[in-house]
Order: C-alpha cells, then structure tokens, then sequence
C-alpha cells in the first residue's frame, strides 16, 4: 500500500468532509461515522466492521501499529492519507490522539438478526441521551456478556465518536439494536424473555428477583427514568436501596449493579 498519500492542508476536500462528521445529520447523510483511537479501531477491525479509509499522523502512530493497519488496507484495498500534526488534530475528537483514526460505513442490527444463547440475558435502555451513558452501558453489557443491548427511542444515535470513544469500541463487539417499545416488547414477548424494569419506587428489591429465566434489565433516561407505556410492559418493576439523601442511581450504575447480580445468581446455579 502506498503510504504517499500526504494531507498538509486543512482545507483539503477530505478534512472538510470529515469535520462535518460531526454532525449526527451529516453522519446519517454520507452512511459513515469516524472511529478514532487505536483501541477502538481495532475492535472495528476485529469485528469485520466495514472501513473505507485511514487518516493517521506518522508523528503519533506507533510503528507496529502502523504495520497492522497497512496489512489490513493493503489486503482490503483501504486508502491511508498521513497527515501532518496541525491537520490531524484538527480532525481529532480527543486532546491526546495517538494518531489515528478510521472512516467506517453504518451498519444496522435488527431484532431479526439476533442469535440468542440457551438463556438469554439482555440489556434494555430507553431514552439515553448521554453519549458517555451509552459508552459505559455498552462496556458494562461486553463485560457480562449480555446477548443483545436494544436501545428504545435514544436521544443519540450510536455513529456519535463520543458513543465510540465511551464504549472503548465495545460498540463493535455486541448485537445492538436501536427500535421502538412496542416492538421490543413483541420480541421479548416472542421469545419469552421477562422484563425487569428498574424503577425507584417498586416495591420488589431487584435481589428478590430470579434472574434465572430468560430476562432483560431495562433502565430508563437519566432524566425521567422509564417511561409509563415502558412500565405498563414490564414483567417486574424492580428497585435498588437507596440509604443516603439521593433516590436515584446513575443509569449506567444501576444497569452495571443489576447485570451482576443476574450473572452471580446463574453461577451460584452452576
């Protein structure tokens, strides 16, 4: 692969193209999103995720993997544009980039799409809007091994290089399916799947729950937690204790806490 192609300007077409990625509209416009970080990128890479392009700074790049992404292009015909300090940074989402970053198409999940293990356990968010919320349930959900995260209504969308970079790539290892309640619910119901939903004042302790069956978490938006149409569907309402002055947990918090205890119930079964 010929690595000659320099860019030094920044008003090179490309750069310009790439800046107005940040933009959900323009991102939801061209089919593509930026994956920025070596990290991140090969997680991309290792789950078959379609790149098009690489945009690095030989200043920042570390050889050996610099040697990994010009094996992958030259093998799927990728183009890789160095770029100088002052125009990388300029594309850079992050205040120490180490110097690259991928153009990758959108791909899309559907429920359909989904193979579910034996007993599924499954991650149900609705009306996130912090992209650093949806990183870290993405990263939560990789670390118990959940089968599918679905996301209702997200206020968000999943392309934002902020979702990327707060999944620390976790956004290319799992099934994630963005849909509305109703047909959430059809699935779960389709597959007999209960629904614990966390609400702040259920009466049920979430520990009182078997999470031995089938089941998906489901947390609400940090604002207004599960909306009622949500509640209505809801196999079991479920809270966590709360001792101190605040009745709320951090959504991922509370996802993270949950989770865990699905998966210390199961092993305890095992």
């Amino acid at each position: 692969m010929n690595l000659t192609n320099k860019i030094e300007s920044l008003h090179n077409p490309r750069i310009k193209s790439i800046v107005r990625l940040r933009k959900a509209a323009e991102r939801k416009k061209q089919q593509l999103t930026l994956v920025e970080g070596v990290r991140e990128v090969t997680r991309a890479l290792q789950s078959s995720h379609p790149v098009q392009q690489f945009f690095i700074c030989s200043e920042l790049l570390e050889k050996s993997n610099l040697d990994i992404i010009t094996a992958y292009a030259t093998e799927n015909r990728c183009e890789i544009f160095d770029c100088t300090l002052n125009v990388f940074k300029k594309i850079s989402y992050r205040e120490h980039p180490d110097g690259l970053i991928a153009l990758a198409s959108l791909s899309q999940t559907k429920l359909t799409d989904l193979t579910l293990s034996t007993t599924p356990l499954v991650l149900i968010a609705e009306g996130i809007e912090k992209p650093g919320n949806i990183g870290t349930l993405l990263r939560t959900a990789d670390a118990v091994g959940v089968d599918a995260i679905i996301l209702i209504n997200p206020r968000t969308d999943l392309t934002n290089p902020n979702v990327i970079r707060a999944s620390m790539g976790s956004l290319f290892l799992l099934p994630i399916i963005s849909t509305d309640i109703p047909t959430c619910m059809e699935w779960l119901q389709l597959h007999h799947i209960q629904s614990i939903g966390l609400i702040p004042d259920a009466h049920t302790d979430y520990t009182q729950i078997s999470y031995a069956e089938p089941s998906a978490i489901v947390v609400g938006s940090e604002d207004g937690g599960l909306s009622q149409t949500m509640i209505s569907y809801l196999s079991h309402p479920a809270s966590i204790p709360m001792v101190g002055y605040n009745d709320s947990l951090n959504v991922a918090t509370a996802a993270a806490i949950t989770l865990y205890e699905a998966i210390r119930q199961r092993r305890e079964l095992h």
